[in-house]
């Protein structure tokens, strides 16, 4: 209700100055779902802020859909023993003008291992020498397998065979930082942080690459999809992030209407609660119509199939369809809860009520419907998930391992508390196998053991539905659902 109240009061402000696209040209302005609680990367728990972060810090690699791993702040090569060696670019600077350097990434690894740190994505760089043990206070932080032979080399060694480890480095989660967290490596500065309302960044020159006429850029806090799509078409927004599905099959022709791919693993997952029931969870699973669900909410992509890339897989990605036949009957008198992240917004909501319809209808089974803001539905699902919860998971790396990963007995994610040695032993063969064909032939062996179980629904592949004004280009979507503006400028 607050950020509604404060998003209310930027409109009013907003139509009251004036202030449209016309009448400020060299201001790029977009929203993010909530204000931030702090702007540190390395301590991020969701993506939710990848929008702000990745533009303020940057790291050795960027990603391109077409192109995989970009050079941004260096490149790296492989050593034939368990090691990569990375190399800096020349004269790297911090927004403050101070040296960028290779000591600065290992302050910042070893930052995230630190106990009382408790970073919640230090399982990134579990695959380095000693570093899960550092994390877990077992050894010193000097046994860290990185080191830095002089202020421009970066050497990682690692525990075992890493072969997606690069892409970590594309991630601003394990970017480098000062102790200053206002001072930045990426395209971007904070210029003004307005609490409740907005955040207006400015250009970091000290930043090579980026456009030389990069604008302005404001994020605006806006829960609400509707009143976002209300200040985009006031021209106050440049970028719908998000657009309510509702709208989508009239703005399909609009010349500003853009699909953007992405790959994520959204799924239903299942609480101890029902652990030991899984005729309840095929009665859930198998009572859902997928294919009405797709066509309600105008997705490319079906709910109920793995939503990751085919050519991830040997075959198409598997998949759960509609069966009445295959529904158990379950005598039960209980009430389920269903809990979900109010940062889904309205269509999350309409979803979780067409849910709630059809396992009524077509199962007998009644769940109570609760949604929750992020934090507090995140520190539910790790103290006490419910019954049934649905979470979104964009992945930090474009692998399968990535994805899969999430319900690994070490992951900080696994919310459906999976603790399987043989799903882990199919994640170590993953991580260990640099041959495609049996990369793609694991992928299914780990995605089918989830659904086979019906440990989990897949929610399907997603592609996210925005409208963008053409008043400014360069900006770049990847299918990591990361946003790039290191070359936004106004279209000539």
């Amino acid at each position: 209700m607050k950020l509604f109240l404060s998003a209310f009061l930027l409109l009013v402000s907003l139509q009251t100055q004036g202030a449209d696209s016309k009448s400020v040209p060299f201001v790029f302005r977009l929203h993010l779902s909530g204000e931030p609680t702090q702007t540190d990367p390395n301590r991020q728990k969701t993506s939710a802020s990848s929008y702000l972060l990745s533009n303020l810090f940057r790291n050795i690699y960027t990603y391109d859909n077409q192109k995989g791993l970009v050079p941004d702040l260096g490149k790296c090569s492989r050593e034939k023993s368990r090691a990569l060696v990375c190399k800096l670019n020349k004269n790297l600077q911090w927004s403050d003008g101070s040296p960028l350097t290779s000591a600065d990434f290992l302050r910042a690894y070893k930052k995230m291992l630190n106990p009382k740190v408790a970073a919640p994505r230090a399982d990134l760089l579990f695959k380095i020498k000693n570093a899960e043990d550092i994390y877990k206070d077992l050894k010193e932080p000097d046994t860290l397998g990185v080191s830095i032979p002089d202020p421009l080399t970066i050497r990682f060694e690692f525990q075992g065979q890493a072969p997606d480890f690069e892409y970590n480095l594309a991630s601003f989660l394990l970017a480098p930082t000062k102790e200053d967290l206002k001072v930045y490596s990426g395209p971007y500065k904070i210029k003004e942080w307005l609490q409740g309302q907005k955040i207006v960044l400015e250009p970091n020159f000290k930043y090579s690459g980026g456009h030389p006429q990069r604008p302005l850029v404001e994020f605006l806090f806006i829960e609400e999809d509707t009143v976002a799509l209300q200040l985009y078409e006031k021209n106050q927004l440049h970028l719908l992030r998000r657009l309510p599905t509702l709208f989508i099959p009239k703005s399909k022709t609009r010349p500003d209407f853009h699909w953007i791919p992405v790959i994520r693993f959204d799924y239903l997952g299942f609480g101890p609660e029902l652990r030991q029931n899984e005729d309840l969870r095929k009665a859930l699973t198998y009572s859902l119509n997928y294919t009405e669900l797709q066509k309600l909410f105008s997705a490319k992509g079906r709910p109920g199939c793995a939503g990751l890339p085919d050519s991830w897989f040997p075959e198409k990605a598997p998949c759960f369809d509609f069966d009445l036949k295959k529904v158990p009957k379950v005598k039960t008198n209980k009430t389920y809860t269903l809990l979900f992240s109010s940062l889904g917004g309205e269509d999350h909501k309409r979803a979780t009520e067409w849910m709630q319809a059809q396992w009524l209808k077509n199962a007998g089974l009644s769940l109570h419907l609760e949604s929750k803001e992020n934090k507090v539905f995140i520190n539910q699902l790790q103290t006490l998930p419910p019954a049934v919860f649905r979470k979104g998971v964009s992945l930090d790396r474009p692998t399968c391992l990535a994805a899969l990963e999430t319900f690994s007995t070490q992951s900080s994610e696994n919310y459906i508390q999976l603790k399987d040695p043989k799903y882990d032993q199919i994640l170590t063969q993953l991580g260990n196998t640099e041959k495609i064909p049996e990369q793609k032939k694991l992928c299914l062996t780990g995605v089918k053991y989830l659904m086979d179980q019906h440990l989990i629904i897949p929610m399907g592949a997603f592609d996210f539905a925005m409208l963008i004004k053409p008043d400014f280009i360069g900006w770049k979507f990847n299918q990591m659902n990361q946003l790039d503006l290191s070359q936004l400028h106004p279209r000539p």
